[in-house]
C-alpha cells in the first residue's frame, strides 16, 4: 500500500511548483521580449524582409512584404518563398545559391502583387544558423529599384535623343562646311577678275589717270587681295574636318625649322632672337597641317612681339605637364587681356587694341590652328598678360595603337 505524503512533503512540493511557475513565467516573459525585439528588427527596414526555412517556406515577414505582395502575414507564412516572384524558377535558383555560397548580392528579381502589379527588386540574402551551428534557413531582403529602372530608361531615351541630335548636328555641319566650300570656291573667280581688270587699267590707262584715280585702284587691289586671303582661310577651315590626309611620324623640329626658314625676312627685319629647345620629340599626324600650326603660331608671335620691343625674343619647345607632352611657342611681346583669350580663337575675331600695333589680318589664323589641333585629338590654350608676352600651349594625341 502506497504511503501517503506527509504534510511537510506536500508543502515542499507546493514550494517547488511555485518556483517552477515563477521560472516558467520569467521564461515566457523573456521569450515575449525576444519576439518583440525580433519583430522590431524585422519591421525596422522599409524593404521587404523574409525569413525562409531550409525547406524554402516562409516563416516570417515584415509589413513591407505584405504591401509588395498584397497578402497578409498569416497567409504568407508557411507558403513557398518563390511563389511571389514573376519567375519562380529564377527565385529558387537564387535561394539555392544562398545555401551553396552563404549569401547572394543584388540578385535581380520581380515581385508579383496579387493585383498584377510588378515591382523590380534586387534580392540580397544570407544564411542563419541554429544553436548547434547548423544552417537553419535564410534571411532575405528585396530592394525596390523601380525608380532606378525609371531613371535608367529615361537615361536611355536621353542618350538616344542625344545621338539623334548629334547626328542631325553633324549633318548640318557637313552641309554648312560644304556650302562654305562651294561659296568660297565660287568667290575666287570674280576676285581674280577684279584684280585682273585693276591691273589692266593700270597698264592701259595709268598714264592718263590722275593721282586720285591711281589711289582708288590701289584700294581696290588691296581689298581684292584681302578678300582672296579671307576666301583662302574659309576654304582651309572648311577642309579641316572634311578632308583627312595620311598621318605619319616625323620630327617636330623639322616643322619648326621649315616655318622659320619661310619667316626669315620678318625675323631679320625685326631683329628677333629665336630659341629652339634641343631634343624636340617625334610627333604623329598630318605633316602639312601641323606645319601650318607651327607657322601660324610663329607668325602670330612675330606680329605681337611689338614694334618698339628692344629685345624681341621667341622660344619654341616642349615640356611635361601631368604626364603629357605639351608644346609651346612663347614671345615677350605686347600680351593679351585674359578676357580676350576665347575671342582670339573665334573666326575673324581680331582684337581692336592690337590692330594699331600689328596691322590688319584675316583673323582666321588661330581659328585654323585650333581646328587642326582638335582634329588631331589635342587642345590649345594660352597664358598671357598685357605687356608680359604670350605663351601658346598645345597637345597632340599619341599615335594610335
Amino acid at each position: 500500500m502506497q504511503k501517503k505524503p506527509t504534510y511537510e512533503e506536500l508543502e515542499q512540493r507546493v514550494k517547488e511548483l511555485e518556483k517552477e511557475t515563477v521560472r516558467r513565467k520569467k521564461a515566457e516573459e523573456a521569450l515575449a521580449e525576444l519576439q518583440r525585439y525580433t519583430r522590431e528588427l524585422i519591421e525596422v527596414t522599409l524593404d521587404p524582409l523574409v525569413v525562409i526555412s531550409s525547406e524554402g517556406k516562409i516563416t516570417d515577414v515584415n509589413r513591407a512584404t505584405e504591401v509588395d505582395t498584397g497578402y497578409p502575414r498569416d497567409k504568407l507564412i508557411g507558403t513557398r518563398f518563390s511563389e511571389y516572384f514573376t519567375d519562380p524558377q529564377k527565385a529558387r535558383q537564387g535561394y539555392l545559391q544562398v545555401f551553396s555560397e552563404g549569401h547572394v548580392r543584388d540578385y535581380p528579381l520581380e515581385i508579383g502583387h496579387c493585383d498584377g502589379k510588378v515591382t523590380p527588386v534586387l534580392y540580397n540574402a544570407s544564411v542563419y544558423h541554429d544553436a548547434k551551428g547548423d544552417v537553419a534557413g535564410v534571411f532575405g531582403t528585396a530592394r525596390d529599384i523601380t525608380k532606378l529602372k525609371e531613371a535608367e530608361e529615361a537615361l536611355r531615351k536621353n542618350e538616344n535623343r542625344l545621338k539623334a541630335l548629334l547626328a542631325e548636328l553633324a549633318a548640318k555641319n557637313e552641309e554648312l562646311d560644304s556650302f562654305v566650300y562651294r561659296v568660297s570656291h565660287d568667290l575666287k573667280s570674280p576676285i581674280v577678275t577684279i584684280d585682273g581688270f585693276v591691273g589692266a587699267l593700270k597698264e592701259d590707262f595709268g598714264h592718263v589717270l590722275p593721282e586720285e584715280g591711281k589711289k582708288y585702284l590701289r584700294y581696290i587691289s588691296d581689298a581684292a587681295r584681302k578678300m582672296e586671303l579671307l576666301i583662302k582661310d574659309l576654304l582651309d577651315l572648311s577642309r579641316i574636318d572634311r578632308v583627312t590626309r595620311k598621318k605619319r611620324e616625323f620630327p617636330f623640329a623639322r616643322l619648326v625649322k621649315d616655318a622659320l626658314k619661310a619667316l626669315q625676312p620678318q625675323i631679320k627685319a625685326r631683329g628677333i632672337v629665336i630659341n629652339i629647345q634641343e631634343d624636340l620629340p617625334v610627333i604623329y599626324g598630318e605633316k602639312r597641317r601641323l606645319g601650318r600650326v607651327v607657322d601660324n603660331l610663329l607668325t602670330n608671335a612675330i606680329k605681337y612681339i611689338g614694334k618698339e620691343n628692344p629685345s624681341p625674343c621667341i622660344d619654341v619647345g616642349v615640356e611635361e605637364q601631368d604626364g603629357q607632352k605639351v608644346f609651346f611657342v612663347r614671345d615677350n611681346g605686347i600680351g593679351i587681356e585674359q578676357r580676350d583669350f576665347d575671342k582670339i580663337f573665334k573666326v575673324f575675331q581680331r582684337l581692336p587694341s592690337a590692330k594699331k600695333q600689328v596691322g590688319e589680318g584675316t583673323g582666321a589664323g588661330l581659328t585654323i590652328v585650333k581646328r587642326i589641333i582638335e582634329h588631331h585629338g589635342g587642345k590649345i590654350w594660352l597664358i598671357s598678360e598685357p605687356g608680359g608676352g604670350s605663351t601658346f600651349y598645345f597637345t597632340l594625341k599619341d599615335k594610335e595603337a
